[in-house]
């Protein structure tokens, strides 16, 4: 079952982790709800205690509801369109006037002692059991608030534009925001029936919600029963808007969520920071680490190391180190070829001439037998120490050849005739592109890359098998390629076929270079001519799968 991969950089499985924070909006919106929640009751406990307070002034005092009244007119009552909610009589009255029901006597004193609370932001109203309304005073409405950004004069213009611009806007459409526009509610002379003047009537504190007939506001209304003896003979009703509770709910929410979003971004912008920072560090060390060695493993720098105290640091010092031995350990490969043939030439040349010297002395037959295979086995390792030297020697000097530019189809056609000569045996076919093939390099270069490609192609062919030399041109390469028909090339080892050392001969049928040694240094050889051009070897099996063509892309001349 394959698994889908999904790959996040740093900086995005950081600002990942900080979606968890987005929890902190939600943990304090609930903490607003909450505080809502308690303002709400707070406002109805202080409600009811206004009307207890009246209600206690007004306790045992029959005289101030038995005084005669003048005539009462019954007033048209607005109905909410909820049967279970009861609205006063709609009739505008200014907030400071103090309606008394009579001339002088109970209402009278009853107005007095109400006029000393009609500074409030609440409406309070006396009615007796029939439902007049003996006094009233205040008003629904809150004044006028002075400018809230007059008092936060220290807070920086660029964070109070932000608020009003960006903020304000999408907290009016979040939350809903109290209005004074709204259609107040007056009580006139009579009142009707509500939930809350029944219950204190019937000798019971009762508070209610309801809300205005335009339904831009909600009322709340708390009534406490007034007391004479044991009897009730009226009660006191105080009203106020939830505007109040919804203004300071809004205000805590904005003032809430304005820092959480200033803490959000300011984080964000921290981490990403941060995060850029830690990516570009890995980055740097993986392009290091990928400089220092070349694409066919060969360690070419070593990092400097970072000086860091923090575990990026201690990982560019861990590779320096490891790059730095593997650089020791391949130096010592690379020069260990040129030392053995260094090294090999005195022993090989004592022994040489010790076989000299036994081959001109009287020896038995059987013992000349053993002179000659000595021989042989002294001729195998020259030629071994002759590859070894010439791989060395052309490593060490390619790219330094003077390059000039000539036409690559004529340095082929030129090779071709010499290997058919050098080859008799092999039919060597050579095909090459109609017009000129101009080249800058270095033509004994291309002429030695090219002579290891067809004894390669020999070593594998088959005798009386064409071997087929091909040169292609295209607007930006030139395609040198040599096929021939063989055994195919293993799977495992395409990749590092070029590479030193690296041979895959087996016994071949009829090869009469078996017993020539093989270092796999041919194919390494060309690869390094091919890098010197700013080319390209290859190699792969011929669509047929009967064989193995090996190619070598260079780039063409540049216009002069």
């Amino acid at each position: 079952m394959s698994r889908i991969r999904v790959a996040l950089g740093i900086r995005a499985q950081l600002l990942l982790v900080l979606t968890v924070f987005l929890a902190i909006p939600w943990l304090g919106y609930e903490y607003v709800r909450e505080l809502e929640r308690f303002l709400r009751d707070a406002q109805e406990k202080t409600l009811a205690g206004t009307a207890q307070a009246v209600a206690t002034a007004l306790h045992d005092r029959p005289r101030l509801f038995d005084a005669p009244a003048a005539p009462r007119e019954s007033l048209a009552v607005e109905r909410s369109q909820d049967p279970t909610v009861t609205a006063a009589p709609s009739v505008p009255i200014p907030r400071d006037t103090a309606t008394a029901g009579g001339n002088g006597g109970g209402p009278a004193e009853i107005s007095q002692i109400v006029q000393g609370l009609s500074r409030t932001t609440a409406r309070i109203f006396v009615i007796d059991r029939e439902l007049n309304v003996l006094a009233r005073a205040g008003s629904l409405k809150r004044p006028a608030l002075p400018d809230e950004q007059a008092a936060e004069s220290g807070v920086p213009r660029v964070w109070q534009w932000l608020e009003r611009e960006t903020l304000h806007p999408l907290y009016a459409l979040v939350l809903k925001q109290p209005s004074e526009d709204f259609g107040e509610e007056q009580a006139g002379r009579v009142a009707l029936p509500a939930r809350e003047v029944d219950g204190a009537l019937s000798g019971i504190l009762t508070v209610d919600r309801r809300p205005t007939p335009d339904g831009k506001a909600v009322v709340v209304s708390a009534a406490h029963p007034i007391w004479v003896g044991d009897q009730v003979k009226g009660a006191v009703i105080v009203e106020e808007t939830t505007n109040a509770v919804l203004a300071e709910r809004n205000r805590a929410f904005e003032r809430l969520f304005s820092i959480v979003l200033a803490a959000l971004l300011i984080g964000s912008l921290a981490l990403t920071l941060y995060a850029s920072r830690l990516s570009a560090r890995i980055r740097k060390l993986r392009d290091e680490a990928e400089a220092a060695i070349d694409a066919h493993g060969r360690v070419r720098g070593v990092l400097a190391g970072s000086s860091a105290g923090d575990e990026i640091g201690d990982l560019s010092r861990s590779f320096s180190s490891v790059l730095s031995r593997l650089a020791q350990y391949a130096s010592y490969r690379e020069h260990m070829a040129s030392r053995l043939s260094h090294e090999l030439r005195t022993p090989i040349a004592v022994v040489r001439s010790s076989l000299d010297n036994l081959k001109l002395s009287p020896l038995p037959a059987d013992s000349r037998v053993y002179i000659e295979r000595a021989q042989q086995g002294l001729n195998r390792l020259t030629h071994i120490l002759t590859r070894m030297t010439e791989a060395t020697r052309l490593e060490q000097s390619v790219g330094e050849d003077e390059r000039e530019r000539f036409d690559l189809a004529k340095v082929v056609a030129g090779c071709v005739e010499g290997y058919r000569i050098a080859y008799p045996k092999h039919t060597l076919q050579l095909e090459l592109p109609s017009g000129e093939t101009m080249f800058d390099g270095a033509p004994e270069l291309i002429a030695q890359m090219l002579d290891k490609l067809v004894a390669n192609a020999v070593e594998f062919s088959a005798e009386g098998k064409p071997i087929i030399v091909r040169l292609e041109r295209s607007d930006a390469e030139l395609r040198l390629s040599v096929e021939n028909e063989g055994p195919p090339l293993p799977d495992a080892m395409r990749g590092g076929l070029f590479d030193s050392m690296v041979s895959v001969r087996g016994d071949q049928p009829g090869d009469q270079h078996k017993d020539v040694p093989h270092l796999g240094l041919g194919l390494y050889i060309v690869r390094l001519i091919a890098e010197a051009h700013g080319g390209q070897a290859t190699a792969q099996n011929r669509g047929d799968g009967r064989g193995v063509v090996v190619s070598v892309a260079l780039p063409c001349a540049t216009a002069s």
